[in-house]
């Protein structure tokens, strides 16, 4: 599966982010519909990206926990995805929706974040992207849900 463009772009991304030190413990698990990329990163905190080529889809699992679907917290997290793909987004912090599509995804009450690469081609620009989009989701949790921040990742509310 390692021979995949897609899996092999997406690995490229994210061994220069551990390689400049932003993620550590990287590792890569092979599984029957794609790829599992491993590594800790912010807070602390363990991180899976999962690449599924078929699907052309990247996904942040499990980023948070606790979230109940419909709830306000969970309508203004969907509110703010949609809003990255905007005309008047700066670019660097901008999904570009001709190249790929975010969203959130809730089971059992826990978010998932993916990116679905509109080609192959894309990986390289997606991987990036879901990456800064992720530490832009949690600058945001962090203003904006600082007590659900607190209670589910002991971050301090200042």
């Amino acid at each position: 599966m390692m021979s995949d463009q897609s899996v092999v772009a997406a690995d490229a991304v994210l061994k220069d982010y551990a390689t400049r030190g932003v993620f550590q413990d990287y590792r890569v698990e092979p599984r029957k519909s794609g790829v599992d990329f491993h590594f800790g990163w912010l807070y602390g905190q363990p991180f899976t990206l999962s690449c599924e080529p078929k699907q052309r889809r990247l996904a942040l699992l499990d980023l948070l926990p606790n979230v109940e679907a419909n709830s306000l917290m969970h309508k203004e997290i969907k509110a703010w995805l949609k809003g990255r793909a905007a005309a008047d987004v700066p670019e660097h912090r901008r999904v570009d929706p001709a190249r790929a599509r975010a969203a959130v995804r809730l089971r059992d009450g826990t978010l998932s974040l993916t990116l679905a690469a509109q080609s192959d081609a894309d990986y390289d620009y997606c991987t990036r992207k879901i990456i800064n989009l992720t530490h832009e989701f949690f600058l945001f949790m962090n203003e904006y849900w600082a007590d659900y921040m607190w209670e589910n990742f002991q971050m301090n509310m200042e």
